[in-house]
Formats: structure tokens, C-alpha cells, sequence
């Protein structure tokens, strides 16, 4: 079934935007406003974004201390 342009307007109207939706708009509008020449990966801003709000990240991998 087709959707008209009135129904998905609606649809959008009544949809409420979850906190992981959020979560990859941010890093999706992050991406997008890189300059051309940076070389920041998705998985750095997923990073920054878990430590910036106190959220563990599963892609930070912390290795043990191999001095010891």
C-alpha cells in the first residue's frame, strides 16, 4: 500500500522520536557538518558522544595495561 504525502505527514506528526533515534541523528548531523579534508571516524564521534554524557560505549575497548 502507497502512502499519500498527507498520510506520512501525519504519521511523522504522531511519531515520537526515541532517545536511540536521537542519539544517531546527532552523530549523523556531526558527520555531515565534517570538513572535506577531516578524517574523524562514526565510531570517534559514537565515542565521544558515550563519554561526553557518562554513557559506556561498546565500541571503547579498554585493554589491560601491558607494561605490567
Amino acid at each position: 500500500m502507497k502512502l499519500t504525502l498527507e498520510q506520512i505527514a501525519e504519521k511523522a506528526r504522531k511519531h515520537t522520536v526515541t532517545p536511540s533515534e536521537r542519539r544517531e541523528q546527532r552523530i549523523s548531523l556531526i558527520m555531515g557538518l565534517r570538513s572535506k579534508s577531516s578524517c574523524l571516524t562514526r565510531e570517534e564521534v559514537e565515542t565521544f558522544l558515550d563519554l561526553n554524557e557518562g554513557h559506556e560505549s561498546p565500541s571503547v575497548i579498554v585493554e589491560p595495561d601491558k607494561r605490567r
